[in-house]
């Protein structure tokens, strides 16, 4: 029985796959594409135009004016709104010249050029000719809520995993160097992606680690001498790392209501919601608790270095000492899924990393008899529709 509904599953997935690949459904994926991206595009336009809702789009609007003026992005010594590197409030200053609606136009349109090249870059990480094709198709219809996500709240996850994706396909055709600044430019967008430095080393690119971390230095400290001056450049460094490189038994950085609430799915936040007896909601809402037992933090924070010492070894054995294009696409695929995994903060938005290992697996089912890959599959589409429209829950 088992064996039959595995066949006809499939068998279906085959035909979806067949079917998107002929030319009258590329015309109307095409279509799909471009009306979702236009419409995903305007919506926070026009909603800020007819309503005044901004999201976080008014915290980077804030930020942009805030380097405008002159002052300071992050207080001393006070909790601050923009917990982003310096150098990103130094690039919001450009659109928040123009006010603050030309901001969200100018974001929201960067998204959808972002996601254009995740499609493309997804493309060739999992070796296909066209850029269209059905395992992409089929993984972008399923992560279409957290894309809508990134424009709903102005969140910049498409660009980051377009520059991160782009530094794989460099890593593949040997351009090391552009590589390590590609990555270097998403760290100072949002810090997480520097998690790819051990991978870097490891896999011996010693060129683009070094790349990354010049290229860092100099976004950091080196170009925004001219517009803040050498003391304001380093006290901005000073004081964003002192406020963000924080983790505590009360919460993470500077968002402790919701580090440990159901909306961080990190490492950090799902252990310490099942170890420890902390409310996964979020002030002022009621407290309510899903742990399954009551640990100390010292031990849970020994739990999350066990789980990542097993993850990292077992990538590391999964890991073939010769790279190819098959092997590559793999291991990138689950080198996103472990940054995902232990950045500190990651809320729904940044789910859309999730584009490519999810291509990689459709693409892979579809071409094998593995009954093991469709349970994986089917595991991965159950939790991420879940996530998708019933957050809290799932």
């Amino acid at each position: 029985m088992a064996t039959a509904r595995f066949h006809r599953v499939i068998i279906w997935l085959r035909g979806l796959a067949e079917w998107l690949d002929c030319p009258r459904a590329r015309f109307l994926v095409r279509l799909l594409f471009i009306t979702t991206a236009l419409t995903f595009t305007l919506i926070p336009f026009i909603r800020f135009l007819r309503t005044g809702t901004d999201m976080d789009y008014r915290t980077w609007y804030q930020a942009g004016q805030t380097v405008l003026d002159g002052g300071e992005i992050f207080p001393h010594g006070e909790i601050f709104p923009f917990m982003y590197p310096p150098t990103c409030a130094l690039m919001l200053a450009v659109p928040a010249f123009f006010g603050k609606a030309a901001l969200i136009l100018v974001l929201s349109s960067v998204n959808t050029v972002a996601w254009l090249l995740c499609i493309w870059f997804t493309s060739g990480l999992v070796s296909e000719k066209r850029i269209q094709n059905s395992p992409i198709v089929i993984a972008n219809l399923i992560a279409i809520p957290f894309v809508w996500s990134s424009y709903h709240l102005g969140q910049p996850s498409l660009l980051l995993l377009a520059l991160v994706l782009g530094a794989f396909l460099s890593l593949r055709c040997h351009r090391q160097f552009l590589a390590g600044a590609l990555i270097a430019v998403a760290v100072a967008i949002k810090a997480f992606p520097v998690l790819a430095i051990p991978y870097l080393i490891y896999r011996r690119y010693w060129t683009a680690a070094a790349a990354l971390l010049v290229t860092l230095i100099i976004l950091l400290l080196i170009l925004p001498i001219p517009f803040r001056g050498w003391q304001r450049t380093v006290n901005d460094v000073s004081e964003w790392q002192r406020g963000m490189l924080r983790y505590e038994e009360g919460g993470i950085a500077q968002r402790p209501a919701r580090s440990y609430s159901w909306k961080n799915q990190s490492i950090f936040g799902v252990a310490n919601r099942l170890l420890r007896r902390i409310t996964v909601d979020d002030k002022p809402n009621p407290s309510v608790y899903a742990n399954i037992v009551n640990l100390n933090f010292k031990t849970v924070n020994m739990v999350i270095v066990a789980c990542a010492l097993i993850l990292g070894a077992f990538f590391v054995w999964t890991m073939p000492r010769e790279c190819s294009p098959q092997s590559n696409a793999g291991e990138f695929a689950a080198l996103l899924t472990l940054i995902l995994m232990f950045t500190p903060l990651a809320f729904g938005y940044l789910f859309v990393w999730l584009m490519v290992p999810l291509t990689l697996l459709i693409k892979r089912t579809i071409a094998s008899n593995d009954s093991t890959l469709l349970n994986y599959l089917l595991v991965a589409f159950v939790l991420l529709v879940a996530t998708g429209i019933a957050p809290r829950l799932a």
